[in-house]
C-alpha cells in the first residue's frame, strides 16, 4: 500500500504555496526517505504500530473489493497486536529489552505459542484471564449460531482452506477483531500509555541515535485504529469503513 505525503520542505520555502505530493510505499521499516519533484529530500518517521498498518491494509482491501485478502491481513494485524501487548507489558514490568528479545526468539515462528504468551502476560499483568475472540461467533443474517464458524475456524478456513467469503460475512467477522483490539488498547494504554507510544517511535528513536545530525520528520497516518482512539471514534467497523472512504485519497494503489 502507498500513502500520499506532502513535501514538508516545500512548506517552508518562500514563494511555494502548494507542496508537491509523493507516494510512499509502506514496508517493514517505519523510516522512509522521499524526494519530491523539486528535489527536496526528506526523512519520514511514521508513528503507526505495525498492527495499525496491517489493519488499514486489510480495511483497504475490503473497500477495494477483496474480502478474502482483508481477512488474511486483519488476522495478521491481530497477531501483531498481541505481540505489541506483550512488549508494552514487558516494558511496564521493566524487563530488559535483550531478555525479551531472547524469549521472543523461542516463539517467533509459532503463532499459537505467541498467543499463549499473550494470554499469560495479560494474566500476570492484570490478575485476570483476558477476553479473547477465538471461540466467539458473530451474528450472521440467515445463518444459525450452530452453523456459524467461530473467529478461529473462519480465519483458518480462509487462510488454510481457501474459503472465499462474501463481503457481508467478512465485515461481521472484522467487527469482532475491531472491537477486541479497541477494548484491549484502551485497557493497556490507561496504565502504559508512555510504553505504548515508545514502541511506536522505537525505530525513529534508533535512527536519531544512529545519526543525531539527521533531520527526521514525524508523520502520523489517520488509520482506522488510530481514529478509533479519538473523541469522535466510530462505534463500529462498518462506521470506520465509511470514515475510511472519506480519506481514501491519501492512499495509492
Amino acid at each position: 500500500m502507498k500513502i500520499k505525503i506532502p513535501c514538508f520542505k516545500c512548506f517552508t520555502l518562500n514563494g511555494i504555496k502548494e507542496p508537491i505530493f509523493s507516494f510512499l510505499e509502506l514496508g517493514e521499516s517505519n523510516i522512509h526517505e522521499i524526494i519530491c519533484t523539486r528535489g527536496h529530500k526528506t526523512s519520514i518517521a511514521l508513528t503507526q504500530h505495525k498492527h495499525e498498518v496491517l489493519f488499514e491494509i486489510g480495511a483497504m482491501a475490503l473497500v477495494d473489493g477483496y474480502p478474502r485478502e482483508a481477512i488474511a491481513t486483519i488476522a495478521a494485524a491481530l497477531e501483531r497486536f498481541y505481540e505489541l501487548c506483550i512488549r508494552v507489558i514487558s516494558s511496564g514490568m521493566q524487563i530488559p529489552e535483550e531478555q525479551l528479545h531472547a524469549a521472543w526468539r523461542l516463539i517467533d515462528s509459532a503463532s499459537e505459542r505467541q498467543f499463549g504468551a499473550f494470554v499469560l502476560s495479560m494474566l500476570l499483568w492484570s490478575k485476570e484471564c483476558p477476553k479473547v475472540i477465538d471461540n466467539i461467533k458473530p451474528t450472521l443474517p440467515d445463518t444459525s449460531q450452530r452453523a456459524t464458524k467461530t473467529w478461529k475456524e473462519f480465519r483458518n478456513a480462509v487462510i488454510h482452506k481457501g474459503l472465499i467469503p462474501s463481503e457481508r460475512v467478512v465485515i461481521e467477522y472484522c467487527e469482532l477483531v475491531y472491537a477486541h483490539i479497541n477494548e484491549l488498547t484502551k485497557i493497556i494504554t490507561q496504565r502504559h500509555e508512555e510504553a505504548w507510544l515508545s514502541e511506536a517511535q522505537k525505530q525513529e528513536t534508533l535512527a536519531r541515535q544512529g545519526n543525531p545530525e539527521k533531520e527526521i520528520v514525524i508523520f502520523g497516518l489517520p488509520t482506522t485504529l488510530f481514529l478509533a482512539r479519538g473523541t469522535q471514534a466510530p462505534g463500529s467497523f462498518k462506521e470506520a469503513l465509511n470514515q475510511l472512504n472519506g480519506y481514501r485519497e491519501i492512499y495509492g494503489r
